[in-house]
């Protein structure tokens, strides 16, 4: 088996929990005001009642918080957005690189194959949102903390 075919199947197993985990977190946590709930036929249908962006927003901001707390017992550390379907969500320390060496080529390859679990997670939650994505993931300039990376979504128009 192949490295890019081993996180593809890492990245698919992902999405598979992700958009699970979204479905029934989304039952006992409001996803917005006055969004529909994930997973029904009204968000897909929801366009037209409810601007786009604002609930791609709502979405995002869900996952950083209530979805990413149930799964590294912690929110999100930063979120950005340039308001045009590009968002960059930052983990300062993320709980399974945290023990991977600095500065270790090994290491990073390692945490590369790592981090398509979570690029899968946040794809299955968005999808279970009714937003298609791509996500891809990388590593925070400083070099010296492996546990620091980032996830950048980019929604499908």
């Amino acid at each position: 088996l192949s490295a890019e075919r081993a996180a593809a199947k890492i990245e698919r197993l992902g999405f598979d929990v992700g958009y699970r985990l979204c479905e029934r977190l989304a039952q006992s946590k409001p996803l917005g005001p006055g969004l529909p709930p994930p997973g029904s036929a009204g968000a897909a249908a929801a366009g037209g009642a409810v601007d786009p962006a604002a609930m791609q927003l709502e979405a995002v901001k869900f996952l950083c918080k209530e979805f990413w707390t149930e799964v590294f017992r912690k929110q999100i550390d930063k979120l950005q957005t340039n308001h045009r379907g590009v968002f960059v969500l930052k983990d300062h320390e993320l709980r399974w690189l945290r023990r991977l060496p600095p500065e270790d080529e090994t290491a990073r390859v390692a945490a590369i194959k790592m981090l398509a679990f979570p690029c899968g997670l946040i794809r299955g939650a968005l999808s279970n949102l009714g937003i298609a994505a791509v996500v891809s993931c990388d590593f925070l300039a400083d070099g010296k903390n492996m546990a620091a990376c980032s996830f950048n979504i980019k929604i499908k128009s």
